[in-house]
C-alpha cells in the first residue's frame, strides 16, 4: 500500500493529478470541486488538499481502497497467493501507479465482487453507482446485473437500453462525456492511440479465453454466471481494439477479476503432483511479464525510476503545485 500510495512523481497521468488536485484547492466553493473530477474521487483530491498533503494522503487512501479490494477478492480465488500474483504484473505496478481514479473503481468493484454472491439486485446496483463515483466509465458493470436477471430475453435488453441510457445521460450531463471521448476516444491521434493495448487487454482476454474453451474450473464464491458473462465481455474486447485501442486498454481494467480468478484456478485443474510445478511456472511468468513491461513498454519512462516520499527531501514533494 505504501508502494503505491506514497509514490513519487511515478505514473503516465502524475501531472493530470497534480493539476486536478489544484484545481481542486483553488475551487471557489466547495461544490465546485465536483467540476473536476468523479464526486467521490473529488473528494479524496479535496481531503488531500485541505490536510496539506496533497497528491500523496489522496494516493494513499486510494491504495489503500484499491489494495483492500484486491485482497478481498483474492481470498476469494482457489489461491490467493497466486491471484495476487497474477495481479501484481500489470493491475498493482501499472494501473495502481497510474490511472488512479479507475484503479480505486476496480478495487471498490473488487471488494463487491468478493461478497457479490450475497448481494441482491439493488444493492448490486448501488454498488456499480458506488464505484462510478471513482470513475465513470464504473457504469459499463450494469451490463452484468441486467444479463443476470432471471427475465424473458426481450425485457433483459430493454432493460441493458435503460441502463445504456441512463449511463449516457450521466456522462452527458456531468461532462465526462466529452472527456472521456477526448482522453481515449476521437481526441487520441494515431500515434497516441495505446500501441500496447493488445498486451493489456490480452491479459484479460486470453485467461477469459482459457476459462470459455476448456470449461469449469473448481467452484468458488465467485457466481459461475456472472465468471462466464465476464470472461465473454473480456474476449470481445479484442474486437475494440483496431477502431479504439485506448478505450479497449481501459475497458478491460473490469475484467482483471477473471484474470486473478482464472490463473489461481488453473494448478486445481492439472494432476496434484504438478501443482507446485504450475505455480512456479505462473509466478515465473507474472515476473517476466513485470520484467518485460518496465524494459520495454513506451509508458515505462513513468514509472523509472521508482521514487517513494518517505524518502524524498521534503522541499521536492509536489504538494499543491502546478506541474
Amino acid at each position: 500500500m505504501f508502494f503505491v500510495g506514497l509514490r513519487h512523481h511515478v505514473g503516465m497521468d502524475w501531472n493530470n493529478y497534480l493539476r486536478m488536485i489544484y484545481a481542486v484547492n483553488t475551487a471557489p466553493t466547495f461544490f465546485d470541486i465536483f467540476r473536476y473530477a468523479e464526486p467521490f474521487y473529488a473528494i479524496l483530491l479535496w481531503i488531500g488538499a485541505e490536510s496539506g498533503w496533497g497528491i500523496y494522503l489522496t494516493n494513499l487512501i486510494a491504495a489503500f481502497i484499491t489494495m483492500a479490494g484486491i485482497f478481498a477478492f483474492a481470498k476469494r480465488t482457489h489461491e490467493p497467493w497466486l491471484a495476487l500474483v497474477a495481479a501484481l504484473p500489470f493491475l498493482i505496478t501499472v494501473i495502481s501507479m497510474t490511472a488512479n481514479r479507475q484503479s480505486t473503481a476496480v478495487g471498490v468493484l473488487m471488494l463487491f465482487l468478493a461478497y457479490w454472491h450475497r448481494l441482491n439486485v439493488p444493492m448490486r446496483v448501488l454498488a456499480v453507482f458506488i464505484c462510478a463515483g471513482f470513475h465513470a466509465s464504473a457504469l459499463i458493470f450494469l451490463a452484468f446485473i441486467v444479463v443476470d436477471l432471471r427475465l424473458p430475453k426481450a425485457l433483459k435488453v430493454a432493460g441493458m437500453a435503460i441502463f445504456a441510457l441512463a449511463a449516457i445521460y450521466v456522462l452527458q450531463t456531468s461532462g465526462f462525456a466529452a472527456y472521456y471521448d477526448q482522453a481515449y476516444g476521437r481526441g487520441q491521434s494515431e500515434e497516441v492511440q495505446s500501441s500496447g493495448a493488445i498486451f493489456h487487454v490480452a491479459m484479460t482476454a486470453l485467461p477469459a479465453l482459457l476459462y470459455l474453451i476448456f470449461g469449469k474450473f473448481a467452484p468458488t464464491a465467485f457466481p459461475p454466471s456472472l465468471l462466464r458473462n465476464m470472461s465473454i465481455a473480456a474476449a470481445l474486447t479484442l474486437l475494440i481494439i483496431p477502431f479504439a485501442s485506448a478505450a479497449a486498454g481501459r475497458i478491460s481494467f473490469y475484467w482483471f477479476p477473471v484474470a486473478m480468478w482464472v490463473i489461481a484456478a488453473i494448478p486445481s485443474a492439472v494432476d496434484p503432483k504438478l501443482r507446485k510445478l504450475v505455480r512456479f511456472l505462473i509466478s515465473g511468468a507474472m515476473v517476466s511479464l513485470m520484467f518485460g513491461w518496465l524494459m520495454f513498454a513506451n509508458s515505462a519512462v513513468g514509472h523509472i525510476p521508482y521514487l517513494n516520499a518517505l524518502f524524498v527531501d521534503a522541499w521536492l514533494l509536489e504538494i499543491l503545485v502546478l506541474p
